[in-house]
């Protein structure tokens, strides 16, 4: 391939930073997004139970995050819903789990001064329809 020359006889070196640009800003929305979710899933303020020991672990493949707050009302990814909406979701959640052939688990983030009752509900309604992996979200305590 020929580069042009110039007037003066020297060869112009031109660069092409259009491609460049592009994944620059596919890069700025990839994170904009993911930002969002990451947000949405924590966006209500819980006061979690502290523990003195805890081992780091990757996320499994299909988790449905459920957050009690103190005065006992639900939320799942941020959105407020009642209580028979969330034991559906569950109940849905081990049927797609199984079509994919993945794990179901349920994370449970319910506030350390809320009442057991509504925790223990979503315990049972999972041991119900057969969701064994169910973990608590709580605060590593720095000793």
């Amino acid at each position: 391939m020929r580069l042009p020359v110039n007037e003066s006889g020297r060869r112009e070196l031109q660069f092409n930073i259009t491609p460049l640009i592009d994944i620059v800003f596919l890069l700025i929305i990839f994170f904009l997004v993911a930002s969002h979710f990451v947000r949405s899933e924590n966006s209500a303020a819980v006061d979690l139970p502290v523990v003195s020991d805890a081992s780091a672990e990757e996320d499994p493949a299909h988790r449905l995050t459920v957050t009690v707050l103190e005065d006992g009302s639900f939320s799942v990814s941020g959105e407020a819903i009642s209580q028979e909406a969330v034991l559906q979701r569950i109940s849905s959640l081990r049927g797609v789990a199984a079509e994919q052939g993945l794990p179901p688990e349920v994370r449970i983030r319910a506030d350390r001064h809320g009442r057991f009752q509504k925790v223990r509900g979503i315990i049972e309604h999972c041991a119900r329809h057969g969701i064994h992996s169910i973990q608590f979200a709580v605060t590593l305590d720095a000793v």
